[in-house]
Formats: C-alpha cells, sequence, structure tokens
C-alpha cells in the first residue's frame, strides 16, 4: 500500500512538468516581448550597443522574470492535470479506489512546495547577482565607461522619535571615502532651519568633516538671517546616516535577504525606514510561496468543470494570474501609502488566493 501511494504521487506529480515548462516558456516569452525588448532594440538602434553585450543584458533580466513566472506556470500545471484528470474519470477510480481527496492533493502541494523552494533561491542567489551585472553592463554599454564603484544622489532623511523630521541629508557622489556636494536640512532648532552646504567632506571617527562651505540661517518666515562660510565644519549624530549611505551604495532590488534586513535595520535605527522597504522585505518570502498557494488553488479549479475541454483551464488559468497580480500591484500600492500594513500588503494576494482554494477544496473533497 505504501508503494502504491508513492506510486500515485509520482504519476500525478509527472503530470506537472510539461505544463510547467509551457506556461513559464509563454508568460515569460510575453513579458519580454512587451517590456524586455523594446529596452534592447533602444540600446541596440540609438545606443549603438554591441549584439552581443544587449542579448547578454536581456539574459541577466531573466532571472527576476522567471521568479514573477514560475507561479504562472505551477497554476497552469494543476489546472490542466486535474482537468484531465477529472475529464478522463481517473479522479473518480482513485476516489471509488477509497483514496480521499485530500490524499490525492498531496502531489500538488509538495510540486507547489518544491517549485516555492526554488524560486526563493533562484531570487535570493541569482536575480541580486543579475541585477546588478546587469546595471554595470547597461552602465558600460551607454557611457563607454566602468560603473562607479560608490553612491550618486544619496537622499537621508532623519526623524525624532516623534517622527517629525529632523535633518536632511543629501550627498552627491560618495566613493567609499569622501563625500562630494554635500547639502543638509536641519529642522532641530526651535522656529529656525539651518542649511548647510559643503563641496566635499570624508567620515572621521563618528562624524562628517566637512570642507569650503557655508551655513545659512532662517528664521520661521523663511527669510535667511544669517550666512557664514567656513573651511572646516564637523558635524556630529551622523553615524546612522554614514551607515546608511555605506549599505545604500546597491540598491534594494540587488540585495538578498539579509543585506535588505540589515540596510532597513540601519534606517530603522533613524526613524528613516520607509513602507516601500519593508513591502519588499516580505515579498521576498511571499511571491516565492504563491507557487504553493496557486498549486492549493489551482487543482480543485481544474475540478470545476469536469469533461470539458482542456482549454477551460487556460481560462480559469488567465482569471486566477489577473486576480493574482491585481491584488499584488494594489496591496503593494496601499502597503507603500500606509493603507495597510506592509505585512498585510505583501500576503494579502497569497491570503485571498489561498482561501479561494480552500473553500472549493473543501466542497470538492466532500
Amino acid at each position: 500500500m505504501i508503494f502504491g501511494i508513492k506510486l500515485l504521487d509520482r504519476y500525478i506529480a509527472n503530470e506537472f512538468w510539461q505544463p510547467l515548462l509551457f506556461g513559464i516558456g509563454i508568460v515569460t516569452g510575453v513579458w519580454f516581448g512587451a517590456d524586455q525588448l523594446k529596452t534592447i532594440f533602444n540600446l541596440i538602434m540609438r545606443s549603438g550597443v554591441p549584439l552581443n553585450m544587449a542579448f547578454m543584458i536581456l539574459g541577466l533580466h531573466l532571472p527576476e522574470i522567471i521568479v514573477m513566472t514560475i507561479p504562472i506556470g505551477v497554476l497552469l500545471g494543476t489546472l490542466l492535470v486535474f482537468n484531465r484528470l477529472s475529464g478522463d474519470s481517473e479522479i473518480i477510480a482513485l476516489r471509488t479506489s477509497g483514496i480521499s481527496f485530500y490524499r490525492i492533493m498531496v502531489a500538488p502541494l509538495v510540486f507547489g512546495l518544491a517549485t516555492s523552494i526554488a524560486s526563493f533561491v533562484i531570487n535570493e542567489t541569482v536575480v541580486p547577482v543579475a541585477n546588478h551585472t546587469s546595471k554595470k553592463l547597461e552602465f558600460l554599454a551607454l557611457y563607454k565607461s566602468e560603473l562607479p564603484s560608490g553612491q550618486a544622489n544619496f537622499t537621508y532623511m532623519e526623524r525624532g522619535k516623534d517622527l517629525s523630521l529632523s535633518r536632511i541629508f543629501y550627498i552627491g557622489y560618495y566613493n567609499g571615502k569622501n563625500i562630494f556636494n554635500v547639502i543638509i536640512l536641519d529642522f532641530t532648532r526651535n522656529k529656525m532651519m539651518q542649511i548647510i552646504t559643503a563641496s566635499s567632506g570624508m567620515w572621521n571617527h563618528g562624524e562628517w568633516a566637512l570642507n569650503d562651505g557655508r551655513t545659512y540661517a532662517l528664521s520661521g518666515n523663511s527669510d535667511i538671517t544669517r550666512i557664514l562660510k567656513f573651511d572646516k565644519l564637523v558635524i556630529p549624530g551622523i553615524k546612522n546616516a554614514q551607515a546608511a549611505l555605506d549599505q545604500g551604495k546597491v540598491s534594494p532590488k540587488e540585495m538578498n535577504m539579509f543585506e535588505l534586513w540589515s540596510y532597513m535595520a540601519v534606517l530603522k535605527r533613524g526613524n528613516a525606514l520607509n513602507n516601500d522597504l519593508m513591502v519588499r522585505f516580505y515579498q521576498k518570502f511571499s511571491q516565492p510561496l504563491a507557487c504553493l498557494i496557486v498549486a492549493l488553488a489551482g487543482a480543485p479549479l481544474g475540478l470545476l468543470a469536469r469533461r470539458s475541454r482542456t482549454n477551460i483551464g487556460l481560462i480559469y488559468s488567465a482569471v486566477i494570474v489577473f486576480m493574482y497580480y491585481v491584488l499584488q500591484s494594489s496591496s503593494g500600492a496601499l502597503g507603500e501609502a500606509g493603507r495597510l500594513t506592509p505585512f498585510m500588503a505583501a500576503w494579502m494576494p497569497n491570503l485571498v488566493i489561498g482561501s479561494l482554494g480552500m473553500v472549493i477544496l473543501y466542497f470538492k473533497a466532500k
């Protein structure tokens, strides 16, 4: 009996691979055609990028897109497989043999879990490296020079314990040691704002030592009351801003979950953490797990149209995919705007689609 159960799981699981690869291939191709190919053609036609480099850049965008399309392939696979099993009366044969529908669901759920793990691994190991390499190649193709190792146009908003804005830091360029084109807006003085500008500076023992600049003192009605020129000015209490500057050299798209968590911790210490980064962090877990969720929803949906043509699975697939990505876009926007908690914004699509699958599964298992 144990052997028979394992054989059943193997039989159902083997049915998934072709629809999975078909779904991933089709959606990835559409995604490339609608988005990436236009960018590549612009690089070739307008910027004179060599064809081989353009296709290399195109290939480096592939892992990020595949992570997005794997759930679609899993959904298509479960819908088509269970639609076929139902149409050929194999589900009825299994049920009359004493095998419950919950037991039949083990194979698609294991398959969904395996693809979730694969998606998570790709997203954490391959995607950050591929995105960073792609950015370097695009910069090299456009400007015929290496991507600078520093950071440009850095902005950091420091807030007090009551979340009121205390200081805004702007750095034109940071090369890992020196900062250039510095602007600091200081709101910590009562009814007074101070603006500090400097041509350069450097990090020195917990302080910024700024060179060749000016300070502007503004009164409550925005009148400049004092202008002072300085050759050197020390700005204390900027440890959090410097830590954010060091870690922010890599964009969040190029960070794995540990790097993003560390970056968020730095911003949180200065009350500068925004909802956008928190939503992105939670999505690093919710998006891969979508494979398991759509497998849970797709299997019972595939049984709704018994003995119908296979293309009904494509219709159901399109509806679920549309629902998932509409929920993902809308909940993400609500989370970034603070209307939803970042955790709920990231997990809402999975909760809605998963709940739908559980309800249909309950009724089909009766």
